[in-house]
C-alpha cells in the first residue's frame, strides 16, 4: 500500500477538522488523536460537553478500526458506549488513544480512552459494520 493510498484513510475529515482533532497515529495497532478544546466547546457549566468528548471517542475508534479493514472497506458504527470519568477542561490538551480489538468480516470491535494531563476523562467501547468496498 503506498503513502497515498494511506492518507485519505487517517486523515480528519470535515467534521473532525472542524472540531480541531489531530491525528498523529492511525495504523494496525490503533489510532492516537489530540485536541485542544477552547471555549466553544464547553457546556453550560464551563466543563467540555460531552459531544465534544463523544465525537472525540468516535472519530478515534473509526481511524482505528478503517487501519485494520482493507482500503475502500466502510465500516461506519453501529453502536457506541461512553463512560464519562471526571470534567475536562478547557486550554488543555486532550489526548485520545484507541485500539480495534476485533476485525471480522461483518463486525469490528473498537475502545477507546480520553486522557487529559495523563488522567482519564472518559472511555468508549464501540461496534462496527464491515460493509465491503465503499462505493465510488
Amino acid at each position: 500500500m503506498s503513502a497515498s493510498d494511506e492518507a485519505p484513510r487517517i486523515g480528519p475529515g470535515p467534521f473532525a477538522r472542524t472540531l480541531g482533532f489531530r491525528v498523529l497515529r492511525a495504523d494496525a495497532d490503533g489510532a492516537l488523536v489530540e485536541a485542544d478544546p477552547g471555549p466553544e466547546h464547553l457546556n453550560g457549566g464551563g466543563i467540555v460537553h460531552g459531544g465534544y468528548l463523544s465525537a472525540l471517542l468516535d472519530s478515534t475508534t473509526g481511524w482505528a478500526v478503517h487501519a485494520r479493514v482493507p482500503v475502500g472497506v466502510a465500516a461506519p458504527h453501529v453502536q457506541i458506549s461512553v463512560q464519562f470519568i471526571r470534567p475536562a477542561l478547557a486550554g488543555t490538551t486532550l489526548v485520545c488513544r484507541g485500539a480495534c480489538v476485533s476485525a471480522g468480516r461483518r463486525i469490528c470491535s473498537a475502545e477507546a480512552e480520553v486522557t487529559q494531563g495523563g488522567r482519564v476523562i472518559a472511555r468508549a467501547v464501540t461496534s462496527h459494520a464491515v460493509l465491503g468496498a465503499a462505493p465510488g
